[in-house]
């Protein structure tokens, strides 16, 4: 046993390895092994001998450089590296022998920089990966536990060593998988008791890969099914969680055990040995809610429930009150997911205690079966079980003070680079009418300025209050019945603001917006948002040098007169627009990290219908005015005080994923699809509905909405806004991020390498030019395409971009071909979040 550590020579003897997993075991004899180590040393230069550790011969320890596996036929490198500990140092992007972060840590080793920086390179680099014969030799044990686990039980895994250089080696894992074994037959005992419609619904919901069951027998036919010990786990977790929610309560992970019977060397019959116990139907229901009011209020309220549908008695709803006077106990009847005489369901119990942890209300819930009270009723064969409802009450009203950061991008602001701050004071009512609805009353301004224009360029002030119920209100709570909705929320907004954009000389004297949503969560990653109504009325104005300063530059490239009394009117006359939409957001990932996951969003709407009803019903029957009437805090202009409306369709696409190539990288893309068109006598649709594109969340090679329509330049300098945005939308980007460094001032430093193309065209109805039109056999040449380097610096709770882009292709100067404008003109962009 020469080579061999003293703890590894007691596990042998004691028979726990049977073979040697790392190498071959040295010669013990003297001459041979003197020998070797000859040849070793002076013809190999000093390099280990197999099966030796480099201890034994140099005082330096070895590099892992890189660390393989083979053998693996039925399980992926991906799969099987979460139970290797042996690894080599980290490449960037992959690339052989770029091991930025050991380099970064030996930098700080060396101490050549100070001890501060020194300590800062060396937290944020990567330690060496030396080799370890005891982590090596874990890793050979867990491997082959893991096959075993899979159904591998002749799996032998050894790890050999190939030097690469001098102080360097690989590290390799050879796997002999051998021949595996497999489930032949099935079969689950002790579900005689259970009604015929549970046996096959129990058996049909086998996660063993099996032929379609028959009615007159409980045994499967496995098909192609290897053995697995997650798989069999998780069938029982099945199993229990089918009983639970078909009504037997008492059933426990001793009430199925699994029996293992050998059939053949390479198969062996299972058998689900079940005890499912009686079966229960839901009781009478107990609330006892604590409150935080000081007066020593108490209070029992006892409400009928109607009874299950195959059952003849009703129950009772319990309510406790103490200290808590302004809960209603109705309320709780409503949130209640189950009444008394239903069948027993777990499912049913938790999504209770999850809709009342999400009202906000409750600061602890708990429901737990009263099994002392469990009783038969006449008539009834099933046992009743009781359950005790305790809750705790949040106080009713709260106030906070918070502040933030801002990056305005929106239609109104001039530029993409006006950062800026603020502060909020926002009022809570957790339970405003005794049903857990929660009002809030925010008051937020801000101020922000432009690295380009000056310090400070815009002011703005809103006022929003919303009231949230947690449910669908009337005439729509049936729909969380039809639906089996997994949460409903019904929400009332009004929002007021007022603003001064010295960029643009232009003063919002104000905008007004009331909304009215049904949030209906199907799952708990689908959800459809319905507006029933969403009215925004704005009354913009104008300040002295707004003609001189903005818009004689913008409408000077635009020769039709239509379009630029369209511009104007966008800028100066007060509008209306009441829009009805229809939002389906599917998603699940981390909204600030952005790591892994996905987003999918699709948005149908309509807006001006119920204006234009109004105009020609009520207002102006029998004719079409295209403004409604306005009130007298609106100024006079060209239109009185009239607001001009325009109707119109639109539907937008938006698919985002997120996908992590290896430990620091993410793979990101994103596709963008939107149309949208008139309706009636307007041929153009409101500004703020159209599609702009070009900016730090767009295709970054050009300035916010400086990009289109079509091959447009609509302004003399190359960098100029699109004001006229277009119908159509067209939209990808793809985005490689990389971690650069980790934990440098408290962040992540995220390197990235992105590509954007895209672009928006005018409509049918549009009287803009041609050029500016879609049209289906030029429209990739009328893409713009952009790419480009950025950095990120990721907080917790913040993440800082910058990008610089180019151009790589315009679609308004196809001429210049790649690169229209060399590398000497990036636009450069800075934000707060990823772009995407």
């Amino acid at each position: 046993m020469a080579g061999l550590s003293h703890g590894r020579r007691r596990l042998l003897l004691r028979g726990r390895i049977t073979r040697t997993a790392v190498g071959r075991p040295a010669i013990p004899r003297l001459l041979e092994g003197l020998l070797l180590w000859l040849i070793g040393w002076g013809l190999l230069g000093g390099l280990p001998v197999w099966g030796q550790t480099q201890q034994q011969f140099f005082s330096e320890a070895w590099l892992v450089r890189d660390v393989r596996l083979e053998g693996n036929r039925s399980f992926s490198d991906e799969i099987l590296r979460p139970y290797i500990h042996t690894t080599a140092n980290r490449r960037f992007l992959g690339i052989p022998g770029l091991t930025w972060w050991l380099w970064l840590y030996e930098l700080g080793a060396s101490g050549k920089l100070g001890g501060l920086l020194s300590r800062a390179l060396m937290a944020s680099g990567e330690p060496p990966a030396y080799y370890e014969p005891a982590v090596v030799q874990a890793d050979v044990e867990r491997l082959t536990l893991f096959y075993r686990q899979e159904g591998f039980p002749r799996a032998h895994v050894e790890a050999r060593l190939d030097t690469l250089r001098p102080g360097h080696l690989r590290v390799i894992f050879h796997i002999n998988e051998g021949p595996p074994t497999y489930l032949r037959h099935v079969r689950y005992e002790g579900i005689e008791t259970l009604p015929p419609e549970l046996q096959r619904a129990l058996l049909a919901g086998s996660r063993l890969r099996h032929d379609p069951p028959t009615d007159l027998s409980r045994q499967l036919r496995a098909r192609n099914q290897r053995y697995s010990e997650l798989t069999l786990l998780e069938e029982r977790q099945r199993l229990m969680e089918f009983l639970w929610n078909a009504g037997y309560a008492a059933v426990t992970r001793d009430s199925i055990r699994a029996i293992v019977i050998p059939a053949r060397p390479d198969s062996f019959d299972l058998i689900f040995r079940i005890h499912p116990g009686p079966r229960f139907r839901f009781g009478d229901l107990k609330a006892e809610v604590d409150g935080p009011e000081p007066d020593p209020l108490f209070r029992r309220d006892t409400l009928w429930l109607e009874p299950a549908a195959d059952t003849l008695h009703p129950g009772r709803l319990v309510v406790t009150r103490r200290q808590e006077r302004r809960l209603k106990p109705s309320f709780l009847a409503r949130m209640l997911r189950f009444r008394p005489g239903d069948w027993y369901n777990r499912a049913l119990l938790l999504g209770t205690r999850r809709r009342l942890e999400a009202t906000g209300l409750f600061s602890y819930v708990r429901i737990e079966p009263a099994w002392r009270d469990t009783m038969r009723l006449p008539g009834e064969a099933a046992p009743r079980l009781p359950h005790r409802l305790t809750l705790t009450t949040r106080p009713r009203h709260r106030m906070r003070l918070e502040t933030f950061m801002l990056q305005r991008n929106g239609l109104l602001t001039g530029s993409e680079n006006e950062l800026g701050t603020g502060v909020a004071v926002t009022y809570e009512n957790a339970n405003l009418l005794g049903r857990a609805e929660t009002f809030s009353l925010r008051t937020a301004g801000s101020i922000s300025g432009n690295f380009e224009e000056g310090l400070l360029t815009s002011a703005q002030l809103e006022i929003t209050a919303s009231l949230v119920y947690p449910y669908a209100v009337r005439p729509f709570g049936a729909l969380e019945r039809w639906l089996r909705l997994y949460d409903a929320r019904t929400r009332l907004s009004l929002s007021l603001l007022t603003a001064r954009r010295d960029v643009l000389r232009l003063v919002i004297r104000g905008r007004g917006t009331a909304r009215f949503r049904l949030e209906l969560q199907h799952t708990p990653t689908l959800t459809s948002f319905v507006d029933l109504l969403d009215l925004s009325l704005s009354n913009p104005d104008t300040l002295s040098g707004f003609r001189a300063t903005f818009l004689d530059e913008v409408l000077r490239p635009i020769e039709d007169p239509v379009q630029r009394a369209q511009i104007l009117d966008d800028y100066t006359v007060p509008q209306i627009n009441d829009v009805v939409r229809y939002t389906l957001q599917s998603a699940r990932f981390n909204p600030l990290r952005r790591e892994r996951g996905y987003a999918h969003e699709l948005s149908l709407e309509t807006g001006g219908l119920l204006s234009d009803l109004l105009d020609r019903t009520v207002f102006t029957p029998g004719r079409h005015e295209g403004t409604l009437p306005g009130l007298p805090l609106f100024r006079s202009g060209a239109t009185g005080n009239r607001l001009l409306y325009r109707p119109y369709v639109r539907a937008s696409l938006d698919l985002r994923r997120y996908r992590p190539l290896r430990s620091g990288t993410v793979l990101a893309g994103k596709l963008q699809l939107g149309a949208a068109h008139p309706i009636g006598q307007p041929d153009v649709i409101p500004f703020d509905r159209r599609f702009y594109s070009g900016g730090a969340n767009s295709v970054r090679g050009w300035p916010l909405r400086g990009l289109g329509p079509g091959r447009l330049q609509l302004t003399d300098n190359l960098d100029g806004t699109n004001l006229l945005g277009g119908e159509f939308k067209l939209e990808a980007s793809l985005e490689l991020r990389q971690r650069l460094l980790r934990r440098v001032l408290a962040a992540d430093w995220i390197g990235t390498v992105f590509t954007d193309a895209g672009n928006v065209w005018l409509g049918p109805r549009n009287p803009g030019p041609e050029a500016g039109h879609f049209r289906l056999g030029r429209f990739v040449q009328d893409l713009g395409w952009g790419g480009g380097v950025g950095l990120r610096l990721a907080w917790e709770y913040l993440i800082i971009r910058l990008d610089v882009a180019y151009r790589l292709h315009d679609p308004a100067r196809p001429e210049a071909g790649l690169l229209p404008d060399g590398l000497h003109r990036p636009t450069l962009h800075f934000g707060i979040g990823h772009a995407f």
